[in-house]
């Protein structure tokens, strides 16, 4: 199941998350991107008053189909630095996140996520005992910078894919 971040069909909304709800300055933006066609989370980080972090975080329009899934691909182009993928669910109390780290290289494409490449996460601390994660129960899905680098940042987000490994 391929959704693609820049499709209103795909995603309902996208929601700009970033440390000024809490004082810091960072600053990110979205914007469509004609060719190839995406959406561009592109800004600044701050670690002014305490900050550091942006995100983008984008709601799926419909449930995904019922289906095991076991890996996602997040297609991009990105600048080069540790970006979390984040995913939520409505079994999760509000705020807690299942989290992967990813380090972005340009010349690199795609990026894949399996179930225990997540952890939960509230705040930037670990959360335990959380239930496992589903890929099929995703309600929110979030792409955020919090690297401790001050400075510009640009990420070009083209589709994620859920789907199955099969085992021959």
């Amino acid at each position: 199941m391929e959704l693609q971040f820049s499709n209103p069909d795909h995603f309902t909304n996208v929601q700009m998350v970033h440390d000024t709800v809490m004082g810091g300055r960072s600053r990110g933006f979205v914007e469509p991107v004609a060719e190839p066609v995406g959406l561009r989370f592109y800004g600044e980080l701050s670690l002014a008053n305490n900050g550091g972090f942006a995100s983008a975080q984008f709601r799926l329009a419909e449930a995904l189909p019922v289906f095991d899934y076991n890996r996602i691909t997040l297609h991009l182009a990105a600048d080069g630095r540790a970006y979390q993928l984040r995913l939520k669910t409505p079994f999760i109390p509000g705020g807690v996140a299942y989290v992967a780290n990813f380090q972005t290289s340009v010349d690199q494409p795609s990026y894949d996520f399996q179930p225990n490449s997540f952890v939960g996460q509230f705040r930037g601390r670990r959360v335990r005992n959380l239930p496992p994660l589903n890929f099929a129960d995703v309600s929110h899905i979030s792409v955020m910078l919090a690297d401790k680098n001050s400075g510009e940042f640009d990420i070009i987000l083209y589709s994620i894919d859920f789907s199955s490994l099969q085992s021959i």
